[in-house]
């Protein structure tokens, strides 16, 4: 269920970005065994870590936004968008700002001024919350040049009230120095929820400043008006003081006031535009001077907008380059809307278009993912459930390595088991088709059983199935008995329980297997074989948007867990984690799908394998050296291979430069499958080599150690 606005702000987590890997420097050489063909994988190693660890959001997987957002925007609820140039090659990028996470959200242009498509860029804004979340702000983002050198400076409102960054670099890469002067004057009077704004309002060739107040959670301010900062200062040394009287006649216009300005008419002065917490904007056009605004209401400008959002937070810019200023806002729900302005410069006209910053997500909130080929024509669709209760369902209309998610109406789209559905595909009746169970707020499970994509309900199966509250479970056949046995996360940690599935139609419970494990509030456990060893690993979501790992190292029919926290280490949505795993992309690895409160979903690209692996080291014989899993790693890893024959076998570590860092193996073993455990909990990030040595035959295999 939903954290609150308040608790959200008030105890935010004081969380750091992980570290990229960093690799020992010294004599390229290698020892005598390790050969020219492992040197040159090397090289494209590092090239790989090196481009990989800058755009990831984590070390194994890269977050790919054009899955569910051709356009290549995601948004949080309650979203503020703001354009400029800051990377000063000639087209708008974009800057977003949200309650329903942490930090800003930075958008590239990666298209032209006439035709923009935007890609999410981490790395711009990564100084300001690198020292994690505490004292920073994400929820209204403004530019403006306020010290006179051809590059925008960065204010952003929020709980923190206003901070400032100093854009210390250039128009073209931007540097962010934090200043603790400039707002001191504005601060105290604004409260925790202020929308900045800036425009020249007196002609004086600076930038003057309009605070929008909101609902604060302290401080003597009234939500609803618009308060004005007249700089004082020069061009390049701002120094703003209160003066209302560049903002007489804007009225308090509800809960929130969120100003922005643009010349709209092409007069010479800056309009405003005014969003509020209400279904309407309003639109104050300019009618003084330059150097005197006055402000007339004009509301045939803004009367095509819709009413059905509530919450409307406006920007204006020309994205398509025709020389006009547009209209977009963010809402409620996050959705940004474009109104294109198909006037002229001087006689604006709004016209919605629904081209951009379209989203595949569903309708509410409280997503969750489950994929599974429903229709039945090769590639993997999504049900998802919502907070209401009725399943949606995301066709996918596209290939099996090329997905394209449409939202669609189904024979079990009308299905609803409750508030807070976490509906899952699986063959509970085995015969051939998808059937769906969907956990649900009151805790039960909600067996539909699928005859010929007729759905009906079986109350029988789950009967005995009750956890407490916000049930969500996930199935996979546990010990090799043919039969999907089903795991059900809850509310309350100790209440996450495992049904074993008796054959008969009938699940029993027994925690015995998953003894040893813990489980986080609002657990949403999945199955899958992650490490490729033939039994299924367990990856559970959580309230707090966090990814847990277990690697099953039992066997099929016996499962044993040990948890690695590396393998999701920086993957994690703003709340409530859904995950579930399938190759979208035809890789041959397993991708992962979150569905997240907001309503969102986040694809993954699995970087585990392909990011090191060039396939199993395998002789004609039967002797082979796997690929250690994971890879990379942080701090341990398991090594598996294969013998031909019984006989004396050693694993030894190499580091880069040839030196026996660690002996895994050396004794007498039989023929057949083995795997030991590495930790390298002492040793520095780096690359590693892994030697199998059995009699006449060995074989080497490079690992990366990444702290």
């Amino acid at each position: 269920m939903k954290i609150s606005k308040t608790s959200r702000r008030s105890n935010r987590r004081d969380r750091t970005p992980g570290r990229g890997p960093r690799f020992p420097v010294g004599s390229s050489e290698l020892p005598p065994y390790l050969t020219g063909k492992i040197m040159n994988r090397l090289s494209l190693l590092l090239l790989f870590a090196a481009t990989f660890t800058s755009g990831a959001s984590a070390q194994y997987w890269l977050k790919i936004d054009s899955v569910f957002s051709p356009f290549g925007v995601t948004v949080q609820s309650f979203s503020s968008p703001e354009f400029c140039d800051i990377d000063a090659d000639g087209d708008l990028d974009l800057f977003v700002g949200t309650l329903g996470d942490d930090r800003v959200a930075f958008f590239r242009n990666k298209g032209t001024a006439l035709s923009p498509l935007f890609r999410r860029d981490t790395n711009l804004l990564a100084s300001i919350y690198a020292n994690g979340y505490q004292y920073t702000n994400a929820d209204y983002p403004a530019l403006a040049d306020l010290d006179n050198d051809n590059d925008y400076d960065l204010v952003i409102g929020g709980f923190s009230k206003l901070l400032l960054y100093w854009n210390t670099g250039d128009s073209v890469t931007p540097v962010w120095t934090k200043d603790t002067v400039v707002m001191a004057s504005v601060n105290p009077s604004i409260g925790t929820d202020a929308k900045p704004a800036f425009a020249d309002l007196d002609g004086d060739g600076d930038a003057d400043l309009v605070v929008g107040l909101g609902e604060s959670f302290y401080g003597d301010v009234t939500p609803g008006i618009t308060l004005a900062y007249r700089n004082n200062g020069t061009p390049s040394a701002p120094s703003f003081v209160l003066d209302n009287t560049l903002v007489t006649g804007i009225p308090d216009v509800g809960l929130n006031a969120y100003p922005c300005f643009k010349d709209m008419d092409n007069d010479g002065d800056p309009d405003m535009m005014m969003g509020r917490d209400l279904q309407t904007m309003l639109y104050y056009r300019n009618t003084g001077t330059p150097q005197v605004p006055a402000w007339s209401p004009v509301s045939s400008l803004v009367s095509p907008l819709e009413t059905a959002r509530y919450w409307k937070q406006p920007a204006m810019a020309d994205l398509d380059g025709d020389g006009d200023n547009d209209l977009f806002y963010g809402t409620d729900d996050g959705s940004i809307f474009y109104y294109q302005n198909t006037g002229t410069p001087s006689a604006p006209q709004l016209a919605r278009n629904t081209n951009y910053f379209q989203m595949i997500r569903i309708t509410g909130g409280a997503s969750t993912a489950s994929l599974g080929d429903i229709d039945k024509d090769g590639d993997l669709d999504i049900i998802s459930g919502e907070q209401l209760g009725a399943f949606q369902f995301f066709r996918n209309d596209g290939t099996a390595s090329q997905p394209n998610f449409v939202k669609s109406s189904s024979t079990f789209t009308s299905l609803d088991p409750g508030s807070y559905s976490v509906p899952k595909f699986v063959d509970i009746d085995k015969d051939g088709d998808l059937d769906i169970a969907s956990g649900a707020l009151d805790g039960k499970v909600y067996l539909y059983l699928n005859n010929n994509n007729a759905f009906s309900a079986n109350t029988t199966v789950f009967a005995n199935v009750d956890v407490g509250w916000t049930s969500a479970p996930g199935f996979a056949d546990l010990n090799n008995d043919g039969f999907p046995d089903m795991l059900v996360g809850a509310e309350d940690d100790d209440s996450t329980s495992f049904f074993k599935n008796n054959g008969n139609a009938t699940f029993s419970k027994d925690n015995s297997f998953i003894a040893g494990l813990s489980f986080s509030r609002n657990s949403n456990p999945c199955f899958t074989d992650l490490d490729g060893d033939g039994d299924f690993d367990l990856v559970i979501g959580d309230a707090w948007g966090e990814i847990t790992f277990y690697e099953n190292v039992g066997t099929p029919a016996s499962p044993s867990w040990q948890e690695n926290p590396a393998v999701f280490n920086g993957v994690e949505v703003p709340q409530s984690s859904a995950p579930d795993f399938a190759d979208l992309d035809g890789d041959g690895q397993k991708d992962m799908v979150i569905g997240e409160y907001s309503g969102n979903f986040s694809f993954f690209k699995n970087m585990l394998m392909t990011s090191v692996q060039d396939g199993p080291v395998r002789s004609p014989s039967g002797f082979a050296l796997e690929q250690n899993f994971p890879n990379p790693f942080n701090p341990s890893t398991t090594v598996r291979f294969v013998l031909p024959a019984a006989g004396f076998v050693s694993v030894t570590v190499y580091d880069i430069l040839g030196k026996e860092v660690a002996v895994l193996v050396n004794t007498m073993m039989r023929a057949g499958n083995h795997s030991v455990r590495w930790d390298a909990s002492g040793l520095p990030s780096g690359v590693y080599f892994c030697r199998l040595a059995a009699g006449a035959l060995s074989t080497t295999r490079k690992m990366v150690l990444m702290k």
